[in-house]
C-alpha cells in the first residue's frame, strides 16, 4: 500500500474508532499534519519518477551516439554530427550492335564492365562533408578519381564545393549513372560533354561551386568555375577554364511534382580542338567523327522539364550550342533534344531530390520487385558540320530506344534496351548509311 493512502486510512480510524478519543483541535492539528506529509510524500515520488526518466533518456542517448548500419552491402558509421560511409557500384554490360564497328562482318557483340565504382563519403560535423570516388576499371586499367570534393554548407541555404565534381548542367548527367532509366545517357548528353567539356566532370582539374537551395519554394541553382581540359602538354593551353550555371524549379502539384531547370555554359578554347566524336547508340561501339574545330568561344544553354505522377513519369530536355573558331568565324552550331516517357507497372514512383534537381532510385515495395518500362526519342542536328571534318553541311542523328528495368531490390537492377539509331548525311562506323540496331543488357550492383 503507497504511504500517501495512509491519510485516509487514518482519519477514518479516528472517527469510526471509539477507542480513540480526540477533542476537535487535536483532530484538526493530526489532519494538517498528515495533509502536509501527503504533500512532501508526492513531491519525492514526482522526483523519483523524474530522476528516473533522465537515467533512461541518458542511456538511450548515449547508445545513440554511434550507430553502423551494413544494410545493403556498405557500410554507414553515425556519431552525433560526424558521418561515414563506403559504397560503390558495379555494373556489368553485355552489348549487341549491327554496323557498329569498322570491321569485316560490321557488326559485333561484347561484354565490358562498364563501371567499377568505390567511393567513400562522411561529414565532420553540421557544415563540412566531403566525397571521393575512384573507377577501378576505367581507360588504362588502373584507379581513376572520377569525383573528389570538399563541400561547406551553411544549412541556412548556401553551400560552396571545392574539387572534382559535376557541372551543373542537364537533368540527365546531373542524375547518377545507376539511376538513368536507360542504359546509356542520350546523344544531347554525348554531344554536349564530348564537344565542349560543359556537361560531366572536369578532365583532370577541379575548381569551385556555389549553390543555393530553398525548401519552402523548392528552388536550387548552383554557378561553378572550374579548369576541365584534358591535355598533357605543359602550353598555357592547358588551363581552359569552364563557367556553368543551373537554376531549377520543383514544384508540388498534390501528391505530384513537377521539375523546370534552365542551364548555361561557356568557354574559350584558345584554338585548341572540339570534336564531336561519338559512339552511335551504344558505350562499345566505333566512334564517329560528326564535327571537328579549332574553337574559340563555345557557349551552350539549355532547357529541362519533368513531371511525375505516381508510377508514370515524363521527362525531356533541349540544348543548344554555338562553336566558333579561334578566329571569331563560325565553326558550328548543334542543337538536339529527348523526350521519355516511363512507367513503373508495380506501382512504384521515381525517386528525385529537390535540394540537387535530379532523379533516384525507385525502391521497390513488393518482394517481386519493381519493373519500369521507357520509352524514349531524341533527335539532335549539326550546321555547319563542313568547317570542321565532316563534309556535308548538315548531319541529323536520331535514335529511339525501348527499355525494361527490374529493381529486383534496393540495389540490385538489371535492364534491357534496344536501340535504333539513323544518320543523315553522314555514314555509320561500319561504312553504311542504314540505321543502327542494337540490343544492350546491364547487371547492377550499387551499395
Amino acid at each position: 500500500m503507497k504511504l500517501k493512502l495512509l491519510v485516509p486510512v487514518i482519519l477514518s480510524i479516528l472517527i469510526v474508532n471509539p477507542s480513540y478519543s480526540v477533542s476537535e483541535q487535536e483532530f484538526n492539528e493530526m489532519k494538517e499534519l498528515l495533509q502536509n506529509a501527503l504533500i512532501k510524500i508526492n513531491a519525492l515520488e514526482q522526483a523519483q519518477k523524474q530522476n528516473l526518466s533522465n537515467s533512461k533518456s541518458n542511456v538511450i542517448t548515449k547508445a545513440d551516439k554511434l550507430s553502423i548500419n551494413t544494410s545493403g552491402g556498405g557500410i554507414k558509421i553515425k556519431s552525433g554530427d560526424q558521418k561515414f560511409a563506403i559504397g560503390g557500384r558495379l555494373m556489368m554490360d553485355y552489348d549487341n550492335m549491327d554496323s557498329g564497328h569498322q570491321t569485316e562482318n560490321k557488326s559485333f557483340s561484347d561484354m565490358e564492365w562498364r563501371r567499377t565504382r568505390v567511393n567513400i563519403k562522411g561529414s565532420v560535423n553540421k557544415h563540412w562533408s566531403y566525397k571521393a570516388t575512384w573507377d577501378f576499371l576505367s581507360e588504362g586499367d588502373k584507379a581513376n578519381l572520377d569525383e573528389g570534393y570538399l563541400k561547406y554548407d551553411t544549412t541556412k541555404g548556401f553551400y560552396v564545393t571545392f574539387g572534382k565534381t559535376k557541372a551543373d548542367m542537364m537533368l540527365e548527367q546531373r542524375t547518377s549513372s545507376k539511376w538513368i532509366s536507360t542504359i546509356e545517357r542520350g546523344l544531347l548528353n554525348a554531344m554536349n560533354e564530348k564537344v565542349n567539356y560543359l556537361v560531366g566532370k572536369p578532365g583532370d582539374g577541379a575548381g569551385i561551386k556555389l549553390g543555393f537551395y530553398n525548401k519552402e519554394n523548392r528552388l536550387s541553382g548552383a554557378l561553378s568555375v572550374y579548369d576541365a581540359y584534358k591535355d598533357d602538354t605543359d602550353d598555357d593551353n592547358d588551363m581552359i577554364w569552364h563557367t556553368t550555371a543551373r537554376l531549377n524549379y520543383s514544384p508540388k502539384i498534390g501528391n505530384d511534382f513537377a521539375h523546370f531547370g534552365v542551364s548555361y555554359g561557356l568557354a574559350d578554347y584558345k584554338g585548341e580542338a572540339a570534336n564531336a566524336e561519338l559512339q552511335i547508340g551504344i558505350h562499345q561501339g566505333d566512334k564517329t567523327m560528326l564535327a571537328d574545330a579549332a574553337a574559340g568561344d563555345i557557349t551552350t544553354w539549355g532547357v529541362e522539364a519533368a513531371y511525375v505522377s505516381g508510377p508514370f513519369s515524363l521527362q525531356a530536355e533541349y540544348f543548344d550550342n554555338d562553336t566558333e573558331l579561334v578566329n571569331g568565324s563560325k565553326g558550328y552550331e548543334w542543337d538536339g533534344f529527348y523526350g521519355q516517357l516511363s512507367y513503373v507497372v508495380t506501382g512504384e514512383t521515381r525517386g528525385y531530390k529537390w535540394k540537387g534537381a535530379i532523379f533516384d532510385k525507385i525502391k521497390p515495395k513488393g518482394k517481386m520487385g519493381a519493373v519500369e518500362f521507357v520509352l524514349r526519342y531524341e533527335d539532335i542536328s549539326i550546321d555547319d558540320a563542313d568547317e570542321g571534318t565532316v563534309a556535308a553541311s548538315e548531319v541529323d542523328v536520331d535514335r529511339t530506344v525501348v527499355g525494361v528495368n527490374w529493381y529486383v531490390t534496393k540495389t540490385v537492377k538489371f535492364m534491357a534496351n534496344y536501340s535504333s539509331v539513323s544518320m543523315d548525311n553522314q555514314a555509320n562506323p561500319g561504312g553504311t548509311t542504314e540505321d543502327l540496331d542494337s540490343v544492350q543488357l546491364r547487371a547492377q550492383y550499387a551499395f
